[in-house]
């Protein structure tokens, strides 16, 4: 097929169906009130052309002009929706024309195919725009265009720490498209007349079942958020059947968000009068509210609250129990985690990877106090007035950097032999990457800015100064310790997505030349235990 220049150029919005989908009735939403024509010759037709019945309607800014003007002087607009099927390969290609993508099941649709597709045919220095997800103190989605088509590592992708959702730019091939843009749909700008769709769905096929894109991008299915409800579905009845049963193993609940713990008293997972708070949150005290744990489903998961309450019973924040469930399962080749109320894939390989690096972290040769404290000021401030000569409070003097636009804690508790500590109640991945991206931050800058090195000076006492703040420290002599308050009896365990950004600080500070360690704070059975009543 020639890229003839007399065709005109087209917008196609294509979607592999999935193997599984091989009738157009699982294909196409019922009750989308279709007409159906056949396109090409009938013995032989190029595909199906599906048309949903659109009216007239007035344009949706104009209710708020309604009370001065008509209906008719406004002007009416039509919402054309369409699908065309075809089948090449032996596979059915769905093209959105208009709002199409709204007739089709969203689980008919094969995750990845248009990111596949556009990995394997953009030239390697033919990049325009990447969408990315970044997995750090906030799950960010961004997208970054360039001004001219470069190659992506030019984008500055973090391959531990960025979730490729999409990229554009222009095929080596031109016949494929002037331009293509893929996620799990394809998005193309081709020259194409009707009678060659199957010929280019094929080559497309093609490009999609190529494993080439892993040479240039082999780190691009490491990670994957999970579109398919399909899949969801059978991995939330997974979790419920595990609860069901008592099962806990790698399931878990935590906060889903950084909070401020001087203002928490408790959790409850009801707010009537008689439900007890707790200290913390976790599966066996929730599972305790059932009578019966055969109930448990997965929309009372999302029903359920959990309320987390403040001085005088207010509540402070309400959160569905499945936005703070972490869990983790393994099936085939892959592992399977629930974060932040979003399933996600990721290779087996790559889980075993951040997990040994994990464990390569040293544990802290010192006992840091139990925690039996309000909040972590407070056992901050007692850490370090019960040990005067080994503590320095560091917590809540922020710093300024940047131009003064920013602020950052140096660190919560500074020792005389040089650790530096930074102290985090157990928490989501959310509340983990905070900790690490603080740690990291003021690693850097101590040892790359003096003016940050004068302002931690200016807030220690003289029994920790610096010597000189305009030498760089050794950073050999500075110890990292990242300190996490859990009241687990077990040895600490963080989410995936929290091992893989410890990973990227730790190697980020290594570099520096800080050793990097890790300390469970536990606390005190008797505050762990307490449940209080209104």
């Amino acid at each position: 097929m020639d890229a003839d220049s007399n065709i005109p150029l087209r917008s196609l919005s294509i979607y592999l169906v999935k193997d599984s989908h091989n009738s157009v009735s699982l294909i196409l939403k019922p009750k989308a009130n279709l007409q159906q024509f056949t396109i090409g010759n009938v013995s032989d037709p190029i595909g199906t052309l599906y048309v949903q019945s659109v009216y007239p309607r007035p344009p949706r800014w104009a209710s708020i002009f309604m009370n001065f003007l008509t209906a008719s002087q406004l002007g009416h607009v039509n919402t054309s929706a369409a699908v065309f099927l075809t089948v090449a390969r032996a596979r059915y290609f769905a093209i959105a024309f208009g709002q199409g993508r709204y007739l089709l099941n969203p689980d008919c649709i094969e995750e990845r195919f248009g990111l596949r597709v556009a990995l394997n045919s953009i030239g390697e220095n033919k990049v325009r725009s990447i969408d990315k997800r970044t997995f750090d103190a906030i799950s960010r989605h961004s997208r970054e265009q360039a001004s001219r088509e470069v190659a992506a590592q030019d984008f500055g992708l973090d391959i531990e720490q960025d979730l490729l959702r999409a990229v554009t730019g222009s095929p080596n091939d031109i016949t494929l498209g002037n331009t293509l843009s893929g996620m799990d749909s394809l998005h193309a700008l081709v020259r194409i007349e009707i009678n060659d769709i199957k010929d280019l769905m094929s080559r497309y096929f093609d490009k999609y079942l190529d494993n080439s894109y892993r040479q240039q991008f082999p780190w691009v299915d490491q990670i994957a958020e999970i579109t398919s409800q399909e899949l969801r579905q059978q991995l939330d009845s997974i979790l419920v059947e595990r609860l069901r049963s008592g099962n806990l193993e790698r399931c878990w609940l935590a906060v889903p968000e950084i909070v401020e713990w001087s203002r928490i008293s408790g959790f409850r997972y009801a707010f009537y009068r008689r439900s007890p708070a707790f200290h913390d949150i976790h599966f066996p005290e929730f599972l305790s509210t059932f009578k019966d744990q055969s109930v448990i489903s997965e929309r009372i998961l999302r029903q359920r609250q959990i309320y987390c309450i403040g001085n005088d019973d207010v509540q402070l924040y309400a959160w569905p129990v499945y936005q703070c469930i972490y869990f983790e399962i393994d099936r085939g080749p892959d592992s399977f985690l629930l974060s932040g109320g979003k399933w996600y894939r990721v290779t087996r390989n790559f889980v075993k990877e951040v997990n040994e690096a994990y464990r390569k972290i040293p544990r802290y040769d010192r006992a840091l106090p139990e925690y039996n404290d309000p909040s972590e000021s407070e056992y901050i401030k007692r850490t370090a007035k019960q040990h005067p000569a080994t503590f320095a409070v560091m917590d809540q003097k922020n710093i300024q950097y940047g131009g003064g636009y920013s602020k950052i804690e140096f660190c919560d508790l500074l020792t005389k032999s040089n650790d530096i500590i930074h102290v985090k109640r157990y928490g989501s991945s959310s509340v983990f990457s905070h900790l690490f991206s603080q740690g990291l931050i003021s690693g850097e800058l101590f040892q790359t800015d003096p003016g940050f090195r004068k302002q931690v000076n200016q807030r220690l006492p003289e029994t920790h100064r610096l010597k000189n703040v305009n030498d760089r420290p050794e950073s050999q002599q500075y110890q990292i310790v990242f300190a996490i308050i859990s009241d687990s009896p077990d040895d600490l365990v963080l989410p995936f997505f929290s091992r893989l950004n410890l990973k990227h600080a730790a190697r980020r500070l290594q570099g520096y030349g800080y050793r990097v360690v890790l300390s469970k704070i536990s606390v005190n059975d008797a505050i762990s235990k307490l449940q209080r009543y209104k």
